[in-house]
């Protein structure tokens, strides 16, 4: 059965974390995509030791380019003309110096969906300064709302701003690609890292815009419920989330705190969050007394949302992990690695691993044939220095 994007060709100009992440997932579907990377590689291409290279770039060719030089333009140019999708990810200005903007490739190709990633956007004022993740969590007001009441500023484990905004390419480029089927056009999409940070903010510029309050640093804990948050117990950490009445009726009967359940303080939610330092350290006391597969044991029945704090280890060898298939086999230099798999599980047209991720430059001469290039036009090239 046809995968669900395997008429599709993209050409992925994109370095880092969130454009490879967001190709990565239209090769799981089935796209032809060829990653156009310098002679020097993806920048990301070490990080990790190589780790990160090995998940993102998956299901697709490497074709090494220097696109600095004429004849590296005219590949990229060739290799535009039959494509669905360009996706590139340099600073605003820098793909039109190099020949290669919207209008450029729109001028051969009518019907290319041109997708730009950046930091900040294609307009506005910090429209020029580089973006990292890190960067958008800082200045979307992510930052200043994670981390402990008394601690210094922290970043998240991850990377989900890169990763959500890759999410927010693909959407952009599988709508236009809808509207393509209606009306034959492509269209120019303009994604950005600041742009997912704001959104991912949602309801706290709802809030400020009515209390004018900015949200305070809880750690694991939640502005809006309590007792919401980590817990330590007797052997290892625990999320627990009793945010309705019900539920914290039950959770304190099964711990020993039904006393609680007659005090004002702690008896219905608003009270609750009004003496949530008081109700947090009567918990926590009480919760070392258990171990943390005790109190699950306790809460679960009465459907309390919880949640153990696993390291990347144990996450690996979680039977619900395995059971969903969320960490797949991939052969690598390094041998056979255990990584995520696809994330998003299609019943009839499922994703698939056809290619491990390639090595710089290694499909070169093979995607260079499909263009007509001979052995001694792809010799004469390799000379010059415009490829690997």
């Amino acid at each position: 059965m046809m995968l669900p994007l395997e008429d599709i060709k993209v050409l992925d100009l994109s370095q880092s974390a969130a454009g490879p992440f967001g190709t990565m997932l239209m090769g799981d579907m089935g796209a032809e995509v060829i990653k156009i990377e310098p002679l020097t590689g993806d920048s990301f291409r070490p990080v990790l030791g190589g780790a990160w290279s090995l998940i993102i770039n998956r299901n697709k060719r490497s074709l090494a380019l220097d696109l600095k030089t004429r004849e590296g333009k005219d590949i990229a140019l060739k290799l535009a003309k039959d494509a669905d999708i360009f996706l590139e990810t340099f600073t605003p200005g820098t793909i039109a110096k190099l020949g290669l903007s919207y209008e450029t490739v729109k001028a051969i190709n009518d019907r290319i969906i041109y997708c730009s990633l950046s930091g900040y956007g294609q307009d506005g004022p910090h429209k020029h300064r580089a973006g990292y993740d890190v960067c958008a969590q800082a200045e979307c007001g992510l930052m200043a709302a994670t981390g402990e009441p008394d601690g210094g500023y922290v970043r998240t484990g991850a990377s989900p701003i890169d990763y959500g905004t890759g999410m927010f390419a693909l959407i952009g480029m599988l709508m236009a690609l809808r509207v393509r089927d209606e009306t034959g056009k492509g269209q120019l999409i303009d994604v950005s890292l600041f742009d997912t940070g704001i959104t991912w903010m949602n309801f706290w510029f709802a809030n400020y815009a009515m209390t004018g309050k900015n949200p305070r640093r809880l750690g694991s804990g939640h502005e809006f419920a309590t007792p919401y948050q980590v817990f330590d117990t007797k052997d290892k950490p625990l999320f627990i989330g009793v945010a309705q009445d019900k539920a914290f009726n039950g959770f304190c009967k099964e711990i020993g705190l039904a006393y609680l359940l007659d005090n004002p303080k702690f008896n219905n939610v608003a009270g609750r969050l009004k003496n949530r330092d008081d109700l947090v350290q009567i918990i926590q006391e009480r919760l070392k007394d258990f171990t943390r597969e005790e109190v699950i044991k306790k809460v679960d029945p009465y459907g309390v949302p919880y949640a153990p704090v696993n390291t990347v280890g144990e996450v690996a060898e979680d039977p619900h992990v395995k059971a969903r298939g969320l960490l797949i086999d991939i052969e690598s230099e390094k041998g056979t690695l255990k990584v995520p798999g696809f994330p998003i599980k299609l019943s009839e047209t499922p994703g698939t691993l056809r290619r491990r991720a390639p090595l710089l430059g290694e499909h070169t001469e093979e995607i260079l044939n499909e263009l007509g290039y001979d052995s001694e036009d792809i010799k004469r090239l390799r000379e010059k220095k415009v490829i690997l």
